[in-house]
């Protein structure tokens, strides 16, 4: 694996991270923006989410554009011994790990806070559909995030697949 082939595995790693940013701007902050009746700023959080898909794609389907921009050229002898599967189940399941330290604890401070002002009454009646659709992607975003550490190899193998297996049989395309 190449320095260019590293980089651009952590660029893949990087569009999914920017894709998971995207989900509350596209998704539940509009809505509790209207609920608001912040209808001007629906716009603003669209945008900022279509931004952030818009990052996401370009760095997931040119990641080697990218990376022979960042790491200066090098020859194909210059080979980290580790194989490209190796590295991307590593920054996975790492992803997977911040993406459960980052929504864990939101799901737990939204649901105590519902708690303290639900009194007797059901969580879930008191949630509203605000609420729920919080918990919603919340509970989505720890699924993805499970998925991650769970399928790290999976996920790991198809992210790397089209950095290392070109048509001419060589690494980044190397003579």
């Amino acid at each position: 694996m190449t320095p260019q082939q590293l980089v651009g595995t952590a660029i893949r790693m990087f569009s999914i991270t920017m894709a998971l940013f995207s989900i509350p701007y596209l998704s539940g902050m509009p809505t509790a923006l209207r609920s608001y009746g912040m209808d001007d700023d629906v716009l603003v959080s669209l945008l900022i989410g279509a931004i952030y898909l818009a990052v996401a794609l370009l760095s997931w389907f040119f990641p080697m554009v990218i990376s022979h921009k960042l790491v200066p050229k090098t020859s194909f002898d210059n080979q980290f011994s580790t194989r490209p599967d190796e590295v991307a189940t590593v920054g996975v399941a790492l992803l997977g790990l911040w993406k459960v330290v980052d929504a864990a604890p939101d799901l737990i401070s939204y649901l105590f806070q519902t708690s303290l002002r639900a009194g007797s009454n059901s969580i879930f009646d008191t949630l509203g559909a605000e609420g729920k659709a919080d918990i919603f992607f919340i509970l989505i975003e720890l699924i993805i995030a499970s998925a991650f550490l769970f399928k790290a190899h999976s996920i790991a193998k198809f992210i790397t697949k089209p950095l290392t297996h070109h048509s001419s049989g060589t690494p980044d395309g190397a003579p």
